[in-house]
């Protein structure tokens, strides 16, 4: 066994000795930032039992003690893992059918009301209702097709026409320096209302009107694509914005509309947009950050082990070989950025240090951590990506 091996398991088991003596901080009950993510770490652990009962207790969590930040984004959280889990034989669709008779018509009413605000976006808006009745229909024979027609006369409604491309484009509810401004990423941005648009041609809704939407809006994100910059695609289309959150991980920038893009060729049948994901990643694939100007610490959403954790599973699910030297390089990264301070198994979030679940969590600590490290010591799919959004 290498050096390398070696750490790996020992900081696993590090992450599982912390995890175990701080679990019950977690306010929240989801799986990205809550208690429902200590299941899934378990799930990788191979520790069905435990995995078990962390999900009854994330489950028994939202009641009305609840203390969490957004219990809805929880209930949604919960409801993909019960679908994870019956997907991987460790529930059957008579265990988690009382969930779901007790959620789906609340969250129902939460996606008619969105669509009075105007918000579209995935993370905030109107997608993160659809993502979830979308995935709902993957796994039941429920017919949600009027609720989508709707949302897509919401989104053709609140769609705008780009004159130089000819494409179509939609402004971030956000604000940004006091305004809202067109965004490009896969998270609040065009990108991100477009993998909505793709979901929906991949289930089979409106196929034809949906595709021209999805042309329209790939065309004008294409012409934003620069040239001789560190990342091909700036975070907005206003020169003037602060492009910090454009830095490298998987939440913003080049990696989200390379995974964008790549959906889009090939659910839709649309090579170009294939090929053009292939050269973003192939860009990407020659940044290093020696001296973590981009990069500063090790967790998924804005960290090392994201990165590696984004391209290993590009590098399975589409064979992207090219990718390996970057893997390997973003995945011994990690080691940089764990100190000697035991607290939180040596780990220490840059973002949201304000949440009390972040040091904790799947998006911002160490359950995340952890979650990744099994996938690369035990050579796994990076299934938990899909919680993200991110399945190919």
């Amino acid at each position: 066994m290498n050096t390398i091996k070696k750490s790996t398991i020992n900081t696993i088991k590090d992450i599982e000795q912390v995890i175990e003596q701080n679990h019950s901080i977690f306010t929240s009950m989801g799986v990205t930032n809550g208690l429902a993510g200590v299941s899934l770490f378990y799930f990788y652990e191979n520790k069905i039992n435990l995995c078990l009962a962390y999900l009854e207790k994330a489950i028994e969590g939202l009641n009305e003690s609840y203390k969490g930040s957004y219990i809805i984004e929880d209930i949604i959280s919960i409801g993909k893992l019960l679908n994870f889990y019956k997907e991987k034989g460790i529930l059957n669709a008579s265990d988690i059918e009382f969930y779901f008779e007790n959620y789906d018509s609340i969250i129902e009413d939460f996606l008619v009301d969105s669509l009075k605000e105007d918000n579209l976006s995935p993370i905030s808006g109107t997608l993160k209702y659809v993502n979830y009745f979308i995935n709902r229909m993957k796994h039941s024979n429920k017919d949600y097709q009027c609720l989508f027609s709707d949302v897509l006369d919401k989104i053709e409604e609140l769609s705008q026409k780009d004159e130089v491309s000819q494409g179509i484009f939609w402004t971030s509810n956000i604000e940004r320096q006091g305004r809202k401004v067109i965004e490009l990423g896969i998270k609040h941005g065009v990108m991100g209302i477009t993998d909505s648009l793709i979901s929906f041609y991949e289930i089979g809704f409106e196929k034809d009107r949906v595709k021209r939407l999805i042309e329209k809006a790939l065309m004008f994100i294409t012409d934003q694509k620069l040239t001789n910059e560190m990342f091909l695609f700036p975070f907005s289309t206003n020169s003037d914005t602060d492009n910090s959150f454009s830095s490298f991980n998987i939440l913003y920038g080049d990696l989200g509309i390379a995974y964008g893009f790549y959906r889009a060729g090939k659910i839709c049948a649309i090579k170009e947009y294939e090929n053009l994901a292939i050269e973003i990643l192939s860009h990407a694939s020659h940044i290093r950050d020696d001296k973590q100007q981009l990069v500063s610490d090790a967790n998924l959403f804005y960290g090392s082990l994201g990165i590696a954790s984004f391209m290993q599973l590009f590098q399975k699910k589409a064979n992207l070989t090219f990718l390996e030297e970057t893997i390997a390089y973003w995945y011994k990264q990690t080691e940089n950025y764990r100190t000697e301070n035991p607290k939180w198994a040596g780990f220490d979030t840059t973002f949201n240090k304000f949440d009390v679940n972040a040091q904790l969590s799947f998006s911002h600590g160490i359950v995340g951590i952890g979650i990744a490290l099994l996938n690369f010591d035990k050579n796994l799919d990076f299934e938990f990506l899909s919680f993200i959004d991110y399945e190919l």
